[in-house]
């Protein structure tokens, strides 16, 4: 033992690491327990379930991300105190003026004030520690403009709402904190979150990496084809894209540059194709749901209409890394050293089954609620008797734990969104906006969308996928409805647009976060993605001009401008790539281009002449064909890009910070070592290991715990707990995951019982 060990800090900061671990663990239950009962028996009144989501999801981000890590001086350690102690007095507010809470729109009296300020701050400070600074900005200037309206000028100027208004729209209005975001987010993308963590943890990453890697591993382009089909997969379920990079890149990417990618291209494939994963259905990382509400439209529409989208954006980035993987004559994987796709999808395929259910029970009619529970309930069954990688109580803590610790971030964010929705609304900013752009467009609907493209680029940069729509919900997308554009094209159009800051330079988080697996800069690694994922910028602007894109047309409409735009967005990857079936040249390349112009332009006649004119460019282009030099994998490997130092500046610490929030912990530097690619290509072609039996012991408390915990939600939802005593309902619920938390905590100090085979959360 050292001496550092025996000091009293040292001790103090022991002690309080343990009721910190404690609290989450606890808590994190006691999240997931109440999202659980309110899906399958009904929640308590709307407001007290929101603002126990909100007030759990702040307690839980300020434990988990406490000023100063985990040696925090003395003043950081009270300031997270009065943090805690904060939230207390609001949810006891809550409970407090729960039958009176429609008073308030009548008489705010001081202690609300000082609750609501509060409340306001508490989110805020929250959001700083999970997503940064940036959404923090943007709600701290709609609250001054709100207050200081007769102040701005040009479109921000009007009448200020009086403090008293102000706060009412925030706080108590059903278009602030508790609006449709925290709804959604309290209603059913618990259980889904739930499921995909669930699916993850019985070897469903895996096995989607490991399929796609046996489908196309062998073929030209391989790895970068498998690094593209595995992201859409996790990706459709995680919608997180830094995850993404982090999880699969670090397999990919060290995998391509070995085969002979360029170290910027390889990480812009992981970057491209992981950012595809938040347009990809069922998910699209929670905004799938939340778009819903707003459009007021059913959840399978939603995710219909983004089917097309998304199969055309990863069709772009399928024939450039193909083209480049031809062009510079790269080597293929040995398909000795490749997993069997039909024996891995024999032995392994039952894992499908959860997206199965997920469509059927659409199909079937059933709500979007019945679809979260129908799906963790046959995900969770599924991982009890399967063979391989059956879940032990002790990853199936580790599973609720993750879920609440991904989830809160997501909270957190959609009271964020509240209170920028709140504060537009209360000086009604959003209708003078879109009035201003509509006039400044001048009646052209090309120049309202660029302005509008541009406006969504921006106010996208280093936020998450729902912080950037529900951002865009209160600024752009009004702008777009109020000249006339159909709602869900224009609310297609927004969130594309902001999500593809993700991946455009200057701040380009998956860029960021593929820099230090490829040891290169993550600004040329942005370039090469913006390229790979070049159609995010063309397809939502077929979005207003070829509705049939979101299935908004009939049959032959849809086919029609499929067709047509998987054409042009074809032509414009491979006038980028300079290859199609051999180096193209400069006329070729022109014609190509053309070719994307005319088939996305919303005529039969130029679509004909687009089809016309792609049979004469890329025939020429078949006929010259010639073999391209063959690059062997050992000298382009060696290829390191040139200004690969780690850039400095505001934008890059943002990034940076951005994705330390994210993953909770350092991304380390572009100087990272690489990757031993022979070991993981070795431990990849053979099959996983069968998990070792868990403990007789382990397995009785457990699931005799879980069972017992079951029978008691059983007997509140009979006794209709949550409508009669809402109160109690809670109490009763945290009881139960108190003494849960205690059992975890006492199985985690038990290093015969600990279990690390669970693998990174969705």
């Amino acid at each position: 033992m050292t001496h550092a060990a025996l000091r009293p800090d040292a001790a103090t900061n022991s002690f309080f690491e343990g009721i910190r671990s404690f609290l989450i663990v606890s808590l994190s239950i006691f999240f997931v327990l109440i999202h659980i009962y309110a899906s399958v028996f009904g929640s308590p009144d709307s407001l007290f379930f929101r603002s126990l989501h909100v007030n759990v999801a702040l307690f839980i981000v300020l434990l988990a991300k406490p000023l100063g890590g985990t040696s925090p001086r003395w003043w950081q350690r009270t300031i997270d105190l009065a943090c805690l102690a904060g939230v207390v007095w609001v949810f006891g507010y809550f409970v407090v003026e729960l039958k009176t809470w429609h008073l308030r729109t009548i008489f705010f009296r001081p202690v609300d004030y000082v609750t609501a300020i509060l409340f306001i701050a508490l989110i805020l400070e929250a959001t700083r520690r999970t997503i940064g600074t940036i959404l923090v900005a943007i709600c701290a200037f709609f609250l001054v403009h709100a207050l200081n309206a007769d102040h701005f000028g040009g479109v921000f100027y009007g009448p200020p709402a009086s403090l008293e208004n102000l706060l009412q729209a925030v706080f108590l209005d059903s278009s602030g904190i508790f609006g449709v975001a925290v709804a959604v987010m309290a209603n059913f993308v618990v259980l889904f979150i739930l499921f995909g963590t669930l699916l993850n943890a019985s070897g469903g990453g895996e096995f989607f990496t490991r399929l796609a890697f046996a489908l196309f591993g062998h073929r030209v382009g391989g790895p970068a084809k498998a690094a593209v089909t595995s992201s859409a997969m996790m990706g459709s379920l995680s919608g997180s894209a830094i995850g993404n990079v982090l999880t699969t890149g670090a397999f990919t990417i060290p995998l391509m540059i070995r085969l002979g990618y360029r170290r910027a291209f390889a990480g812009g494939v992981e970057a491209a194709a992981s950012n595809g994963g938040i347009i990809m259905p069922p998910v699209m990382g929670a905004v799938a749901f939340i778009m819903a509400e707003f459009l007021d439209r059913p959840y399978l529409e939603i995710i219909m209409a983004a089917i097309i989208p998304a199969l055309l954006y990863f069709l772009v980035i399928f024939v450039t890394v193909d083209t480049e993987a031809r062009k510079h004559g790269l080597p293929t994987m040995p398909k000795e050293r490749l997993p069997r796709a039909w024996a891995l999808f024999r032995r392994d395929g039952y894992l499908f089954l959860p997206i199965v259910l997920i469509v059927a029970a659409l199909i079937a009619g059933y709500s979007i609620v019945m679809v979260a529970v129908f799906v963790t309930a046959g995900t969770f069954a599924i991982a009890l008797i399967q063979p391989r990688n059956r879940l032990r109580p002790t990853v199936f803590a580790d599973v609720v734990e993750d879920t609440a610790r991904s989830t809160v971030a997501l909270s957190v964010t959609a009271a964020a969104a509240g209170i920028i929705l709140g504060s537009i609304y209360s000086v009604g900013l959003s209708f003078q906006v879109a009035q201003a752009a509509t006039q400044a467009a001048d009646g052209y609907l090309w120049l309202l969308l660029v302005l509008t493209a541009v406006m969504a680029l921006i106010m996208g940069l280093g936020m998450t996928a729902p912080a950037i729509y529900l951002t865009l919900v209160a600024t752009v997308i009004p702008i777009l409805i109020t000249a006339g554009i159909p709602p869900i094209a224009a609310h297609f159009f927004a969130f594309y647009y902001g999500i593809i800051s993700n991946i455009t330079p200057p701040v380009a988080l998956t860029a960021y976060a593929a820099a230090p697996i490829a040891r290169c800069g993550p600004l040329e690694i942005g370039a090469q993605a913006s390229r790979l994922g070049a159609a995010c910028f063309v397809l939502p602007i077929l979005f207003i001009y070829e509705p049939g894109l979101l299935l908004e047309d009939d049959l032959f409409g849809i086919a029609q401008v499929t067709v047509t735009s998987a054409v042009g967005l074809v032509a414009f990857a491979l006038a980028a790539t300079g290859y199609a079936f051999g180096p193209m040249t400069v006329w070729q390349r022109l014609g190509a281009l053309l070719v994307c112009f005319l088939a996305i332009v919303p005529e039969w006649t130029t679509h004909l002449a687009a089809l016309a004119l792609a049979a004469i460019v890329f025939g020429a282009n078949y006929l010259a064909r010639q073999e391209a030099p063959r690059v062997t994998a050992a000298s382009e490997s060696q290829d390191h890009a040139a200004g690969s130092a780690e850039p400095s500046g505001f934008l890059a610490r943002v990034a940076r910070s951005r994705i330390r929030s994210e993953i909770d912990g350092d991304i380390g530097t572009t100087n990272a070592p690489e990757a031993d690619v022979e070991t993981l290509m070795e431990q990849f072609s053979k099959d996983p290991p069968p998990q070792p039996p868990a403990p007789t012991r382990e397995l009785w408390v457990g699931w005799g715990l879980v069972c017992l915990t079951a029978l008691a939600m059983l007997a509140l939802g009979d006794a209709f707990a949550h409508a009669r005593q809402p109160v109690i309902w809670a109490a009763a619920h945290l009881a139960m995951a108190i003494v849960l938390g205690a059992v975890v905590m006492v199985g985690r100090a038990q290093p015969t019982t600990q279990d690390h085979s669970v693998s990174e959360p969705v």
